[in-house]
């Protein structure tokens, strides 16, 4: 049986037609899979949540690589003279928190023409920004030995990174320092405070003369004036050193001490007319020498300024036993300077 022609094209017609459909199906399809596609995007993009977590992570990954530890060093002048001191700070400064990093402890620089004293370290965290910032800081005491150009050598700075377990080590620039001579000390002008004086002295004398010779005599009756005598200077120390007393009992063992080593050296150079301003210890025991001092007398000084040094300079926590010893020796050479 034939197919005419106009069944032929009846025919290709509707499979036309049948494959359009399912062409316009898949379009469909496509396109609704694409929206909720895009749709899902949007949505993830424009969360603030997933951002913050993303910059949280990421921001955390930051701080914990890139932290990193800042050294310095620096003299509290550029020069100097010979009979004065020189402070020497070292500074390391990173972000975070001071258990951050495990500092090795320093040694003290090399030096030329000088001579370490003592030194002192201190701690210090603090909020910047909603941000943690900590700092050790190391001061050196440095003495000159002779004049010229001295020399600070390098410090060494080693540690460990606690969150990395990294170890790493610094180190700062060598520094110069001129060392100038000793500078005198100039005497104060004594012509102007003795000009000063014979004026005061003038207006005090006319002034009361003045009222004498308006003075009304009321009574004859004379009275006894009462002087009561005037204490010693031993006496007026050893009562400053009972004052000084009560920071033992404080805890305040280091601010004891120092006011001390203040107590005894005001004294020497009131006592002996000595000068001890920007001597060390052994300066200060030199200088006694020539005074008419006993042996013990010389031991006493030496001990009490040598123990109040460890705690003024190596800044050491002194005990309470210390303390009171300390006390004992000075009460002891002040009485014998008494007798």
């Amino acid at each position: 049986m034939g197919i005419d022609n106009k069944q032929a094209k009846f025919i290709l017609v509707i499979f036309g037609a049948i494959n359009v459909i399912r062409v316009f199906k898949a379009v469909v399809e496509m396109r609704f899979y694409l929206i909720i596609f895009l749709s899902l995007m949007f949505v993830f993009s424009a969360s603030p949540w997933a951002v913050s977590q993303v910059d949280s992570v990421y921001g955390k990954q930051n701080r914990t690589t890139e932290t990193k530890i800042q050294l310095e060093a620096a003299v509290d002048r550029p020069e100097l003279p010979f009979n004065e001191k020189l402070t020497l700070t070292v500074q390391a400064s990173w972000d975070g928190e001071q258990s951050r990093f495990k500092i090795t402890p320093i040694a003290p620089p090399e030096c030329e023409n000088f001579e370490i004293l003592g030194s002192s370290s201190v701690n210090e965290t603090k909020m910047v920004e909603g941000e943690a910032k900590s700092t050790k800081t190391f001061k050196f005491i440095l003495k000159p030995t002779q004049t010229g150009t001295g020399g600070i050598g390098p410090v060494l700075f080693s540690y460990v990174d606690n969150v990395t377990e990294d170890s790493s080590s610094l180190s700062t620039q060598p520094i110069s320092v001129k060392i100038n001579p000793p500078m005198e000390k100039k005497q104060p002008d004594y012509k102007i405070f003795l000009i000063i004086a014979i004026v005061s002295i003038l207006i005090y004398v006319v002034y009361s003369a003045r009222r004498k010779t308006k003075r009304i005599q009321i009574s004859d009756q004379t009275k006894e004036e009462v002087k009561i005598p005037e204490k010693t200077l031993e006496e007026k120390n050893l009562e400053n050193l009972s004052v000084l007393s009560s920071l033992i009992s404080e805890g305040k063992a280091d601010e004891f001490s120092s006011k001390v080593y203040k107590l005894m050296t005001s004294y020497l150079e009131e006592k002996y007319h000595i000068f001890t301003a920007g001597k060390t210890t052994n300066d200060i025991i030199d200088s006694l020498a020539p005074l008419n001092l006993s042996e013990d007398q010389i031991s006493l000084i030496k001990d009490t300024l040598s123990s109040c040094d460890l705690v003024k300079f190596a800044k050491e926590g002194a005990e309470k036993e210390r303390c009171d010893e300390i006390s004992s020796q000075v009460k002891k050479f002040l009485e014998q300077s008494v007798r």
